[in-house]
């Protein structure tokens, strides 16, 4: 280095640490969201429905009634929403056991819409809502 040649001098450097601010937004909680029955099927055993038009968002709303023959066996109900052209839109829309002598009831939500049937596979007594947002 010559004298000419300025000198670099390093700076620590750090930036001045805040508070964070105390705004908290507020949380905007979404209305509920209000369901209409718009077909209903049931049966004892397995059945295919009749092919029925959805919306893109829609649920099953679905009861199944274990066996009272005294055995203490569960059952199970399995649905599947096919297309209307046998195509498969949802393999396992329902899958669930039945506890003898008990009613089990939960839903699905589905989210593909158009010309549906449901294929219900079971040996118990079932009945399916269908439902659609309002």
């Amino acid at each position: 280095f010559t004298s000419a040649t300025p000198r670099l001098r390093w700076v620590n450097f750090q930036p001045a640490l805040t508070t964070p601010s105390a705004y908290v937004p507020p949380t905007v909680e979404a209305p509920p969201q209000h369901w209409t029955t718009v077909r209903s099927f049931s049966g004892n055993g397995a059945k295919k429905t009749a092919v029925f038009a959805v919306p893109h968002d829609w649920k099953l709303v679905w009861h199944c009634r274990g066996l009272a023959d005294g055995t203490n066996v569960d059952g199970v109900l399995y649905v599947t929403v096919k297309n209307s052209d046998g195509t498969m839109l949802d393999s396992n829309a329902v899958g669930a056991t039945c506890e003898h002598n008990k009613t089990t009831s939960d839903s699905t939500e589905e989210h593909q819409g158009g010309q549906v049937y449901l294929d219900v596979n079971t040996g118990l007594h079932w009945a399916i809502q269908i439902q659609q947002p309002e």
